[in-house]
């Protein structure tokens, strides 16, 4: 739990979540939140439980890195080790780039022996895939539970709370942040984002493996 002016990083993921809800909501999807307050969301196979009750077919894990060096910058984000269609995940990319470092690779799996095994995952953005795992085991629980309930889930880390650039950067483009993540999931379903209006919620085209037709998006904190 990172600590940064007084606030932790929960607080910065609760506010950023919210940005992020209003504008899915603004473009048609119903989202289900695992907190909209400073309350526990409960385990991660609990989480994972409501959100397969919920019949959520992406579900997004935002969190804010922290190191004791405070050199350590950049952003990255976790993905299912089975997952080869990466639509979402060129959005993120293309987004948190225009603020952050990449940390590279931008997009990584953790490997069957636990989370200090890093295995990159391919990235490629002309055809928005990743290349196929030859292991079907998992790492970060959240993402290993979803997946087992079918579906997929990504775990963000947005920026480094303990490097002041990459705080002063998100501080200052928070709401192009949460903007520019909506974007990447309404785009990735095939709909034209919109910024602004009311919320008409439409017909969503499949997204690939572990993504189903469900036009519901759970954020989790």
């Amino acid at each position: 739990d990172t600590v940064v002016d007084g606030l932790y990083e929960k607080d910065y993921c609760l506010e950023l979540v919210k940005l992020i809800d209003k504008y899915l909501k603004l473009n048609g999807f119903e989202t289900y939140l695992t907190r909209t307050e400073d309350v526990s969301p409960g385990n991660v196979s609990m989480r994972a439980k409501k959100c397969s009750i919920a019949m959520c077919d992406f579900a997004l894990s935002i969190h804010f890195n922290g190191f004791d060096n405070e050199g350590a910058n950049g952003t990255e984000c976790y993905v299912p080790y089975e997952e080869t269609t990466a639509d979402i995940e060129v959005g993120f990319r293309r987004e948190l780039t225009k603020y952050f470092k990449e940390r590279k690779p931008f997009a990584r799996s953790c490997g069957p022996h636990g989370i200090n095994e890093i295995l990159d995952k391919k990235l490629n953005e002309k055809e928005a895939t990743f290349e196929a795992s030859s292991s079907k085991k998992d790492y970060f629980g959240f993402i290993r539970d979803c997946w087992r309930e079918g579906i997929s889930a990504d775990l963000i880390e947005i920026c480094f709370l303990t490097n002041r650039k990459d705080f002063d950067t998100y501080q200052k483009n928070k709401e192009e942040i949460a903007k520019g993540l909506a974007r990447s999931i309404v785009e990735a379903y095939g709909k034209t984002f919109k910024e602004s209006g009311s919320s008409v919620p439409k017909p969503q085209k499949s997204i690939g493996s572990g993504r189903l037709n469900k036009n519901r998006v759970d954020l989790k904190l």
